[in-house]
């Protein structure tokens, strides 16, 4: 068994990663990208700058060659023009610090408690070329070693925009590019110049941006490898903060919630979709399932008749449809009729419920534990029946299956108990086509179900996954489909351990 899982662990592994590489791509080879339109305008004054675009490309991660950027959304981007990496399991944290020195304090806004901020990292970039960003404005001194190249003895970063550049300042401008130790900066004018630094540069950042590596710790010097001057310093430029996907670090959200980490997206969707699939999966198993084993037993009887045209409607029927149907009827129409009325639309009240309404006439305060459950049962509703007459489908037709073999006509022959013979004898065997259907189901607890989160409003993951799409929120859509194939991947792996226990037939060994 342990043989086994290791053997399956590395193909997991392979699949994984063939998985990440086909969904970058496929979302990233889409012609002229999404800052074409930035380029295309009609007068001087509105024209977006060079600079400009490079600041947001580099915002965006769109900088970077393709590979390096998958690379990097991958395994994250805070190792390019690292000087230090810090040799411990856990990652260094310190205390953020805003502009003036002064930690950052955050509060709860639940509890009303206060709580420092905490900045982790693995690898560290000193002060120097790997810490500047497109669009950061440098204050050079230094001399013009060639026309439009300055060498630069020391350099200001980002310096306060109101006030004025000192006489002796050679040279000054927004960065556009940087490779290795050279920075491409533009004027005013649009005029670009080449800035050359070197180890003997003196660099001076805003407080808290760019500092020496800390002294307590173990730090291990890589900027052999990763540094300006290192094999791989032609990517220096491109240092960031990013932990990638491997490390839980899925970005920020382009235009959902512009500059808040994916990562608190997911969180604040993922509850809601948990608790909707697990309710609906939870109904279709318990009353799907028995209602299969009994058709089956009793085939061709009424049971049987209503058991199977039910699945087929289930099955035939389009979801956008039903829960279109349910939320006319119970909510509408019931509305229309003086009935108590269900909510179509939220996860729970922000407000008083409305007169009339199912949640007015039974009290329920805005919030509580019953508001939720009253939110839940229409797109309960519909989910569970889809997945009821899936369910019943396939154990009628793996159990008639089983009720034809031979050993079940054998334990028959002795004298057993039908409820015998279909419990113990023939319901473990009829599972096992049941099982390999069901822990599929373990992504969709977590990926939630498109169709029925958008047509009732709900504020879950398969919500997110189309309001992204629908505003070419790349980082928000990768994330969701990096997660749902872990999440298959992984049910592969469990679908093969359940089987072990349903059919002893089975072993690895």
């Amino acid at each position: 068994m342990t043989a086994y899982l290791i053997r399956r662990a590395f193909q997991m592994s392979i699949v994984v990663l063939l998985a990440t590489f086909a969904i970058y791509f496929l979302l990233n080879v889409a012609p002229g990208g999404p800052l074409s339109g930035l380029r295309i305008s009609g007068d001087r004054k509105t024209r977006v700058s060079d600079a400009d675009i490079a600041r947001l490309e580099a915002y965006l991660g769109l900088d970077k060659p393709l590979m390096l950027r998958y690379i990097t959304w991958l395994i994250g981007d805070d190792w390019l023009g690292a000087d230090w990496v810090y040799v411990n399991l856990s990652q260094y944290s310190e205390i953020k610090t805003g502009r003036d020195g002064q930690p950052l304090v955050k509060i709860d806004y639940e509890t009303g408690e206060q709580y420092y901020e905490f900045d982790k990292h693995r690898f560290w970039a000193d002060p120097g070329v790997a810490k500047l960003n497109p669009g950061y404005a440098l204050w050079v001194w230094g001399e013009e070693t060639s026309p439009d190249v300055y060498q630069a003895d020391a350099v200001r970063v980002k310096p306060p925009p109101t006030e004025k550049a000192p006489d002796d300042v050679a040279i000054a401008g927004v960065i556009v590019s940087q490779e290795r130790w050279d920075v491409v900066i533009e004027n005013p004018n649009g005029d670009k110049y080449v800035i050359a630094t070197s180890d003997e540069t003196a660099w001076e950042f805003p407080p808290g941006e760019a500092d020496p590596v800390p002294e307590e710790g173990r730090w291990a010097n890589v900027a052999w490898m990763f540094g300006p001057g290192g094999l791989l310093g032609k990517f220096a430029g491109f240092n960031g903060s990013t932990q990638g996907m491997v490390r839980f670090d899925f970005g920020w959200s382009w235009k959902l919630a512009t500059g808040q980490p994916v990562t608190d997206l997911i969180m604040s969707r993922l509850g809601n979709t948990m608790l909707l699939m697990s309710t609906a999966i939870l109904l279709s198993l318990i009353v799907g399932i028995p209602i299969g084993i009994y058709s089956a037993v009793h085939q061709y009887s009424k049971m049987d008749y209503v058991a199977t045209t039910f699945a087929f409607f289930g099955s035939a029927m389009p979801i956008f449809w039903f829960g279109l149907m349910l939320i006319l009827i119970f909510s509408y129409q019931f509305k229309q009729w003086g009935l108590p009325f269900m909510p179509s639309t939220g996860v729970l009240s922000v407000r008083e419920a409305p007169p009339g309404s199912l949640l007015a006439v039974i009290n329920v305060a805005p919030g509580s534990l019953i508001d939720r459950g009253v939110h839940l049962i229409l797109p309960a509703l519909m989910l569970s029946l889809l997945y009821m007459a899936g369910w019943s489908r396939y154990s009628r037709s793996s159990m008639l299956e089983v009720l034809r073999q031979d050993y079940v006509r054998t334990a028959r022959a002795k004298g057993l108990f039908e409820r015998v013979v279909i419990i113990k004898h023939a319901l473990r065997n009829a599972l096992i086509p049941v099982v390999t259907i069901l822990v599929f189901d373990i992504a969709a607890i977590f990926s939630g179900a498109i169709l029925t989160e958008t047509i009732f409003s709900y504020p879950g993951m398969g919500r997110l996954y189309f309001d992204a799409l629908a505003q070419n929120d790349w980082p928000v859509v990768m994330a969701y489909l990096f997660i749902v194939a872990v999440l298959v991947v992984i049910a592969t792996l469990i679908r093969d351990i359940v089987y072990t226990f349903i059919d002893p037939r089975i072993r690895f060994s």
